[in-house]
């Protein structure tokens, strides 16, 4: 009996191990830029890798941490039956977010609620012309 329960401790240690390294980063976003609109919006564009079958829902945020605010872009399946196909899944959004955040801590997640992609991004100043630029 006594060499079962040494056993034990080792089983632990070699599971906990094997989980390490089983875990995977989370890959960066490929494009991730913030342009401050005015006091109160800021324009987020964030493409990352996903799903072919992705939609990017409106962005959550957190309460704000001094002048980082954590932004979560969760993502939706449009269909049932979806190929495995990793496309590039883009958002541009724009994001209430008061004048003492300067960082937005960005998370794209999918529609499991997994992060996917990850970034921290520094909203720039750019008044109207944020909104000129888009298409």
């Amino acid at each position: 009996m006594r060499r079962t329960m040494a056993s034990i401790p080792l089983a632990l240690a070699a599971a906990l191990c094997g989980g390490a390294a089983l875990a995977q980063e989370v890959a960066s976003f490929t494009h991730l830029s913030a342009c401050r609109i005015d006091a109160e919006r800021i324009l987020l564009k964030a493409t990352f890798d996903g799903g072919a079958c992705w939609a990017v829902e409106p962005a959550g945020m957190a309460e704000p941490r001094g002048t980082i605010m954590a932004v979560h872009l969760p993502t939706v399946s449009t269909a049932e039956v979806c190929t495995m196909q990793i496309v590039p899944v883009s958002t541009e959004q724009v994001i209430e977010v008061s004048e003492p955040v300067i960082d937005l801590d960005v998370s794209a997640l999918n529609p499991e609620n997994n992060e996917v992609a990850h970034g921290v991004v520094e909203a720039r100043k750019g008044q109207g012309d944020c909104l000129e630029a888009r298409g």
